[in-house]
């Protein structure tokens, strides 16, 4: 779907994501929940509806312009959680990195596995999101 003049939408999100990371430290105050965040001082519902529109005006522009893959914003930051555990700021840039690496990683397997034609992306990620999907729910009694 992405064509030349196509990406325009994402200049819209990339101040989006640079505003979002200097809130992350709030994010991961308020996901601890409203009573933990009022006694450190946090505006608490302001901060949610922030990140809720700041989430929003991202995940739109991306959709948009690339298309929906499943799964990626599933499994990739629960896999990145777990090695990292949940501070926002911290895990923000290796979160961003494993995905990349996870789309690159399918599509190049969706390119190469019936050499002529091609699987798409979306496809392949579907596949093998829902595989390690499903690997993380029978192992998460190991990180209960």
């Amino acid at each position: 779907m992405i064509m030349v003049g196509r990406y325009e939408l994402l200049y819209i999100s990339i101040p989006v994501l640079i505003i979002t990371y200097f809130y992350a430290n709030r994010f991961t105050v308020a996901g601890m929940g409203e009573d933990f965040s009022k006694n450190l001082g946090l505006a608490y519902k302001r901060i949610v509806n922030i990140g809720l529109i700041l989430v929003a005006l991202v995940t739109t522009t991306v959709i948009l312009t690339v298309g929906m893959i499943p799964f990626l914003g599933l499994i990739i930051p629960n896999i990145v959680s777990i090695f990292q555990g949940d501070h926002l700021k911290k895990t923000l840039p290796h979160t961003a990195l494993l995905g990349a690496i996870f789309l690159l990683i399918c599509d190049i397997l969706g390119r190469v596995l019936i050499y002529p034609y091609e699987i798409s992306i979306s496809l392949m990620v579907g596949v093998i999101g829902s595989g390690i999907f499903l690997y993380l729910l029978f192992r998460r009694k190991a990180y209960a």
